[in-house]
């Protein structure tokens, strides 16, 4: 109980508000599970890593630059279970589903999944390394490339949503920590600025600023558009297509939809002025 209380407290005084929700919420759900564990190993297996955590809040809250940062990867899913959320909403991937072998079949059934692995680690990463198979037999070529896709699901980092971007950047911009909690009464404001100041030590505007900026370096944000190209024939004829004849009669290339993966990152991620940062990488996939 006490890891317990000091996990909450340390929490409660970290200055995301993001972070310290998240935080807090893992911590009594993890606590709540934990409490019925009969095995007393992996009780204090779980303990020692509690603990852990209370310290590297308790570092963080004394604006230990490396804790800091680690902190805030945890609340914006840049690692830990967030991250995982966070790559299974995005890419549609389910705890016990499979992923499929060759490069073509995940780009295909996978778009998602495949645009964010192809954004985080680069192409060449994705197929399996040929000086490490011991057969070039293709169901064992397909067994290793399974179980390369899923360690590439504990590398790759999610997207984030427009408006979390909009926050870091003003963040990083302003250096000025606005809290999401809406106060209905000024009895409310009054009992969050003595809390503030029992609780929450701020850090000064230049440090938030550096901390967003490099929690932003991290960060991408991705768009998904759709454009008509050219039928190349691979398509299943039950596809919906736009008419290959105009409204003269005369005869259209037969187009179908394919989906293009934007990766935006923020400009003001690092120490580059906005006119030198490369904010685009495009990554398209048809479907």
């Amino acid at each position: 109980m006490a890891v317990y209380r000091g996990l909450l407290k340390q929490a409660r005084a970290f200055f995301d508000d993001n972070t310290s929700d998240f935080i807090q919420s893992y911590t009594k759900a993890k606590f709540r599970i934990g409490i019925h564990q009969a095995d007393p190993d992996r009780a204090h297996k779980h303990l020692r890593s509690a603990r852990t955590t209370m310290h590297l809040l308790e570092r963080a809250n004394k604006h230990r630059f490396v804790d800091v940062i680690s902190v805030l990867e945890f609340g914006y899913g840049r690692k830990g279970p967030r991250r995982v959320q966070m790559v299974n909403a995005t890419a549609g991937l389910g705890k016990r589903e499979e992923i499929f072998g060759s490069l073509e079949q995940v780009s295909k059934y996978r778009p998602a999944f495949y645009a964010m692995a192809k954004h985080s680690l680069g192409e060449s990463k994705l197929r399996v390394n040929p000086q490490i198979l011991r057969s070039k037999q293709p169901l064992n070529v397909a067994k290793m490339q399974d179980k390369h896709w899923s360690d590439i699901r504990h590398k790759i980092k999610p997207p984030v949503d427009k408006a979390t971007m909009a926050v870091l950047e003003e963040r990083a911009h302003t250096g000025i920590v606005n809290t999401s909690r809406l106060l209905a009464s000024q009895e409310d404001k009054d009992a969050l600025e003595r809390w503030t100041g029992v609780w929450v030590k701020m850090p000064p505007k230049r440090q938030v600023r550096r901390y967003y900026r490099t929690l932003l370096e991290q960060v991408s944000m991705m768009q998904v558009t759709t454009i008509d190209v050219p039928n190349t024939g691979k398509y299943l004829k039950s596809m919906a297509r736009h008419s290959t004849v105009d409204a003269l009669g005369r005869e259209k290339p037969d187009l179908v939809p394919k989906k293009t993966y934007t990766f935006t990152k923020s400009a003001l991620a690092g120490k580059r002025g906005l006119g030198v940062v490369n904010a685009i990488d495009i990554a398209g996939l048809a479907l």
